[in-house]
């Protein structure tokens, strides 16, 4: 046996043991990832660095046995696509998010909070990142998202200034 497939059993080998002592997996939303889930109508304006505007739509989905909710965008007015998984986070109580660009750019938000009373998500970067960011999601009601995105650099200059509106589809 080579050296390489005793160590690639050895980490499967290791990595069984490690999950089944975890036990059955809860759902992953905590209350706060259900608000996503469904087919959105979405109109986004970029304010720095260059003004602009794209509309696309929205698709929200509970997958892996309900552990993440997939989002994907249709082909946007810009001609990009996005693709986005969530999960809830037990470890740090927080919502991950990882946004996926077919321009071959990818963004990670470090795990949000939901305030179930104002129906508001919220992520703010870590204390180790060079960047700031803080993006805060409000849903006025069940059928709309109202989000904002800030980010700035590590003296203070806002390097991007984003703001969107989401509609639910009723298709």
């Amino acid at each position: 046996m080579t050296s390489y497939n005793l160590w690639h059993k050895l980490i499967i080998a290791v990595l069984a043991a490690a999950t089944s002592s975890i036990g059955p997996l809860a759902h992953a939303d905590e209350g706060g990832l259900d608000v996503f889930v469904g087919r959105w109508n979405v109109h986004v304006k970029t304010l720095q660095p260059k003004k602009s505007e794209v509309t696309y739509t929205e698709a929200y989905e509970w997958v892996l046995d309900g552990q993440f909710l997939r989002g994907q965008t249709g082909r946007k007015s810009d001609g990009t696509e996005d693709i986005i998984f969530a999960t809830y986070d037990k470890q740090s109580k927080g919502y991950p998010f990882w946004i996926f660009s077919s321009s071959g750019s990818f963004t990670y938000l470090a795990p949000g909070t939901w305030d179930a009373r104002t129906r508001t998500m919220e992520w703010n970067n870590p204390a180790e990142f060079d960047i700031a960011y803080r993006s805060r999601c409000i849903f006025p009601d069940k059928n709309t998202r109202h989000c904002t995105l800030m980010v700035k650099d590590w003296k203070g200059t806002v390097l991007s200034e984003v703001e969107w509106s989401a509609i639910r589809r009723r298709d």
